[in-house]
């Protein structure tokens, strides 16, 4: 299983405000990078293109009020895929939040999308940051 992890950001909100915020695929759109296009959400499940790559879904698995969201693949997906996010309290009314990637990678595709996806969830800590 091959990780990704984005350093932690401190956010401007409180954990239950971006938990909330992070419970319903419809805000996620505002965090994905220009490649993904055609991008269909519900509250709970979603789908999109990669250009050049592929297309994808994933759906909401569990989530832990203000503590974490745990996303599952789902559907025909070239790979098996976890996508979490974690928020730990910070100072009165602020949140800290890390997002990290797993994938079932063979050893080609993981030098392949190593920076990539590195940089995919450096992208989402970043966006849910500047988003509050």
């Amino acid at each position: 299983m091959a990780t990704f992890e984005s350093e932690w950001h401190d956010v401007n909100a409180s954990c239950q405000e971006v938990f909330e915020f992070l419970s319903d695929f419809r805000n996620f759109e505002s965090l994905m990078p220009e490649q993904v296009v055609n991008w269909q959400a519900t509250e709970s499940g979603c789908s999109f293109r990669i250009q050049g790559v592929s297309d994808l879904s994933m759906r909401m698995d569990s989530k832990s009020p203000g503590r974490n969201v745990h996303i599952i693949s789902d559907g025909n997906n070239p790979v098996d895929f976890t996508l979490d996010f974690f928020m730990h309290k910070g100072d009165e009314n602020a949140c800290r939040v890390s997002v990290v990637f797993q994938a079932e990678l063979n050893p080609f595709m993981k030098t392949l999308a190593s920076r990539p996806l590195k940089s995919l969830v450096d992208l989402m800590a970043e966006k849910i940051r500047a988003r509050f």
